[in-house]
């Protein structure tokens, strides 16, 4: 869901959040684990472009404290889209939106 009019020409970069981001993505975006990292990919809750964001847990750390091992626990995802967002600093991708979810392990 877009937070502008189409009809405006592209959202502007702003970095920003909001409460319903989260929930959005949690819905709609698919998770894939792989041994150290989790990759999400879905719809980006502000700009509704796509977006995939690639969580890296505790590869450089040798040993994980007790109880932390494949529980990465509360994530900040980016928008990490590659459409043109006019005032996005150079060398940076998506709109600006970010958002923090709860990563948990099924057993």
């Amino acid at each position: 869901m877009r937070d502008d009019d189409p009809a405006a020409g592209p959202l502007p970069y702003v970095e920003v959040t909001e409460e319903a981001y989260a929930a959005q993505a949690a819905a709609g975006f698919t998770v894939r684990e792989f041994e150290f990292a989790v990759q999400l990919s879905g719809q980006c809750p502000r700009c509704d472009h796509s977006t995939t964001a690639t969580l890296v847990d505790e590869l450089y750390r040798r040993e994980s404290p007790a109880g932390t091992a494949r529980n990465p626990g509360y994530r900040t995802v980016l928008c990490e889209c590659e459409a043109d967002h006019p005032t996005r600093p150079a060398g940076l991708r998506g709109c600006g939106a970010y958002w923090t979810l709860r990563l948990e392990v099924e057993a």
